[in-house]
């Protein structure tokens, strides 16, 4: 029984034995190691130059002089002599109202003024016969008083009546109340004669009105300029207030363009120096120069930057408000900038540096844009990180991160 069992338990420990020394003369197999993958990349060299920079911004052709021409009166249309974009010259009827009913009240007001000066003219003409009257009222209370004292003297010697004096000094009375309302009206001219000079004076005002109305009914352009729009038309009534047409000035037309936040200092520092900035753009194949003239005062919401309006400096063929222009705002001279295409810019403010194969991201400042012969654009930057010679990655990688590697293409 014992030789049953010891006889298996011996050969299962030989064989353990045996798979343990081969396992100890086996020869040891080195691991590889795992290659990491290198992202084919162009490159450019750092180089310092001094550059003035341009800026690509976008704007719309505007005018600070453009007038909404409104209906001062309600009346009709009956002449429209402009359509939308016709050039006008200044004076020129555009629109025609209808100036029955204003005729009607120029009428009114001249027949007014014409009965304020009748008024006038009969005044001093009364003034006249009052003094030419103050004499003989007077002679005429002397005799009543004479009248009146021969009357007393033959009351007293009983050869007139009571009677007969009492009707001497009524009529003396008389004459002494009719002089003084001779005197009071002689007095009273200056005061009567200022109110009828007041009346007349509103009767021509009233009058200047209804002429001023009579010249409102023709609608004339106060510039020379072009209709921008047309609000009526023939046979219309309009009311004092409603828009009939705008118009705007040919000669003070401007680009309002917005002008990035990070140039706006130096751009402000520029136009306290007195620096002129100059723009140009190219608009149905002919070339547009621009002059900086102001920046807005006020900045819009959500805006990144402030608008700057330029004044265009060579005579075009005016331009319809609302054109869309694309600008190159020319900035001063910069010292120590570094040119690169665009593709290697990453975000707003960061390149990446290759460095033993490798990349590292740097933070830039973004200095403007350059255009060269090729008619292509680059990007000027400055680091205070990237010194000459070094070299910054000019392919766009889409997981481009620090540490990845990377092969520069030849």
């Amino acid at each position: 029984m014992l030789k049953k069992i010891a006889l298996p338990l011996l050969i299962i420990g030989l064989a353990i034995l045996a798979f343990m020394l081969l396992k100890a003369s086996e020869p040891e197999t080195p691991a590889m190691e795992k290659k990491q993958k290198a992202w084919l990349v162009e490159a450019v060299k750092v180089e310092y130059q001094r550059v003035a920079p341009e800026v690509t911004i976008y704007g719309r052709v505007e005018t600070p002089r453009d007038a909404s021409l409104k209906s001062a009166l309600e009346a009709d249309v009956i002449e429209v002599n402009v359509l939308e974009g016709d050039r006008v010259t200044a004076g020129q009827t555009l629109i025609k109202l209808d100036d029955i009913d204003i005729q009607l009240a120029l009428q009114q007001r001249q027949a007014d003024v014409q009965e304020a000066q009748a008024q006038i003219d009969s005044e001093n003409q009364r003034f006249q016969r009052d003094k030419a009257l103050l004499a003989n009222q007077k002679q005429l209370l002397e005799l009543a008083d004479k009248a009146v004292q021969r009357a007393r003297k033959l009351e007293q010697t009983r050869l007139a009546s009571q009677a007969s004096l009492d009707d001497a000094l009524a009529a003396y009375e008389q004459q002494a109340l009719a002089l003084k309302q001779l005197q009071f009206d002689i007095d009273n001219h200056t005061v009567r004669l200022a109110q009828l000079q007041a009346a007349k004076q509103r009767a021509e005002a009233l009058l200047a009105q209804a002429e001023v109305n009579l010249s409102r009914t023709g609608i004339r352009a106060p510039f020379d300029g072009r209709v921008a729009g047309l609000t009526v038309a023939l046979g219309d009534r309009v009311r004092p207030g409603d828009t009939l047409l705008t118009v705007y000035d040919l000669d003070n037309l401007e680009v309002r363009a917005q002008i990035p936040g990070r140039y706006i200092a130096q751009v402000r520092q520029m136009l306290q120096q007195g620096k002129q900035l100059e723009a140009s753009a190219q608009v149905d194949g002919q070339l547009m120069r621009l002059t900086l003239n102001r920046l807005s005062g006020e900045v819009r919401e959500d805006s990144g930057g402030i608008d700057g309006l330029f004044r265009i400096e060579n005579n075009m063929a005016p331009l319809p408000l609302g054109t869309f222009v694309e600008l190159q705002l020319q900035l001063a001279e910069q010292e120590n900038v570094i040119e690169i295409p665009f593709s290697a810019l990453y975000g707003m403010d960061r390149v990446y540096l290759i460095e033993d194969g490798h990349l590292q991201s740097v933070s830039i400042q973004r200095i403007g844009e350059v255009e060269r012969e090729n008619g292509k654009n680059s990007l000027l930057i400055r680091s205070t990180s990237l010194a000459p010679g070094d070299l910054i990655a000019a392919t766009q990688l889409p997981n481009a991160i620090t540490g990845l590697r990377v092969e520069v293409a030849d």
